[in-house]
């Protein structure tokens, strides 16, 4: 496995680049660098679709929107919903029935009664009065569980008080892994991310790869969390951020610079001057 090298990878020819978003492109919700920026776009110009793949979720790509307007479809909410930024519209989404939220947050309060939730759905964010919020104010206060009803959820959050979101998951894991795909974004927030059963970053960007008639051998992506794990062992090429996890480090294919060097611009640079010089 090549390591900490800006050399692309032989014979690669890269057909679509897929990129996380925070710890990625940029860190702590500053705005992208300006040499990411060119970068994207000099790869839009050679034809060769920029996708973000986030964790995010709608009405937190406002910010990103308005620095790269030209972006087309962005893959959101760890892979359960597809939104075009263009349009302001969302394409598709896989959603958690309300039966499976029910049975979800029944498996995980049984053990841990001090569990509190938040969730994500295509109409906004609904938190329980007892979860600590990044963005109370874009968060509906939840007086009963039942308020999900006739609301399409699309990604439940759960904390338990701590800070460990490893220890977190390996804890709620095996309670909830025949109802949804636990992941997290973040290590020292205390948060588990529940997507829809089966559905990742990576399943939807193979989806997307196959309307677009990109082959997985093609892709190239970056990332630097455990919920970016699955995106960065389909693609073809997986490059992990110098700042990202050392579990994240070794299921990658090569590692770029930090994000605070610009570690993806400086990548993708190297591999479109590759390509051009051929």
């Amino acid at each position: 496995m090549t390591k900490a090298t800006m050399t692309p990878p032989e014979g690669f020819d890269v057909g679509l680049v897929a990129s996380d978003i925070d710890g990625t492109l940029l860190l702590d919700w500053k705005p992208i660098s300006n040499a990411t920026i060119d970068a994207i776009h000099r790869c839009q110009d050679m034809g060769i679709p920029f996708v973000l793949v986030t964790g995010r979720p709608i009405r937190w790509l406002e910010a990103i929107a308005e620095q790269i307007p030209d972006l087309g479809r962005v893959i959101c909410l760890n892979g359960a919903v597809v939104y075009d930024i263009a349009s302001a519209s969302v394409v598709s989404a896989h959603t958690i029935e309300f039966t499976e939220v029910e049975k979800i947050i029944a498996a995980i309060t049984a053990s841990h009664p001090e569990a509190h939730f938040a969730f994500e759905t295509l109409t906004g964010g609904l938190v329980d009065k007892n979860f600590i919020s990044r963005n109370p104010r874009q968060a509906h206060v939840m007086e009963d569980l039942s308020e999900l009803a006739t609301r399409d959820v699309v990604k439940i959050l759960v904390s338990i008080g701590s800070d460990d979101s490893q220890a977190l998951h390996d804890l709620l894991d095996p309670l909830v892994a025949a109802n949804c795909h636990a992941s997290f974004s973040d290590p020292v927030n205390g948060l588990v991310e529940l997507a829809p059963a089966g559905v990742t970053k990576a399943k939807t960007l193979e989806e997307l790869c196959k309307h677009l008639g990109v082959a997985r051998e093609q892709v190239m992506s970056f990332g630097d969390m455990p919920n970016d794990i699955e995106m960065l062992t389909w693609a073809g090429h997986g490059v992990a951020m110098g700042n990202a996890l050392q579990s994240v480090k070794d299921c990658a294919a090569t590692v770029t610079d930090s994000v605070d060097e610009d570690g993806v611009a400086r990548y993708l640079n190297a591999v479109l001057d590759a390509r051009t010089s051929r």
